[in-house]
């Protein structure tokens, strides 16, 4: 079972409606709803649940409308309408500060620890708008980082910045214990 952690409209999914995946987000006012309206800092679901965790928070926060600026001068919000069928949603207005951001990923995946199983694996998906890479992985430290991509996208709108994939497995409960 997939857990997609951070829903949205769904946008990373061409098949929308997977009985295999569980979408959830804490916003309400989304074109395509999530299987179920919660925080993934504290989710409803049983200890070792998923087999797969997709996550993939704000990369930046809250622009000066609300939203990210588009380099044409127009809010993101405004520009996703217009230009796709289902906008995308980023969540940036959620936060304020950095430091609100960076506290709820080191939250979330707290959470993330406790309802993947095992043998589980994270997917982390990153774009290094406001805060470098380095800065988000060293908040997974009862993680073990297996592979990094770097997913360069030609219509990428800030061109500058690098957005990665990161996959991780959670480190057992006994090496934990030897990394304190």
């Amino acid at each position: 079972m997939i857990l997609d952690a951070t829903a949205g409209n769904r946008m990373l999914w061409i098949n929308k409606e997977s009985d295999n995946i569980i979408y959830i987000d804490r916003q309400t006012e989304l074109a395509v709803k999530p299987t179920l309206f919660c925080d993934n800092r504290q989710t409803p679901f049983k200890d070792k649940t998923f087999d797969t965790i997709i996550f993939d928070p704000p990369h930046d926060i809250r622009g000066r409308d609300g939203f990210f600026s588009h380099p044409s001068g127009e809010s993101y919000n405004k520009f996703y309408k217009k230009s796709r069928e289902i906008p995308t949603y980023y969540g940036a207005e959620l936060f304020k500060t950095k430091i609100e951001l960076l506290r709820y990923i080191y939250e979330a995946q707290i959470e993330f620890q406790r309802t993947l199983k095992d043998d589980g694996l994270l997917w982390l998906k990153w774009c290094d708008m406001q805060i470098q890479l380095y800065r988000i992985i060293s908040m997974f430290d009862n993680w073990k980082l297996l592979m990094q991509i770097k997913a360069d996208q030609p219509t990428h709108i800030y061109k500058q910045n690098k957005t990665y994939w990161l996959c991780m497995e959670k480190l057992k409960s006994d090496k934990i214990q030897q990394t304190l």
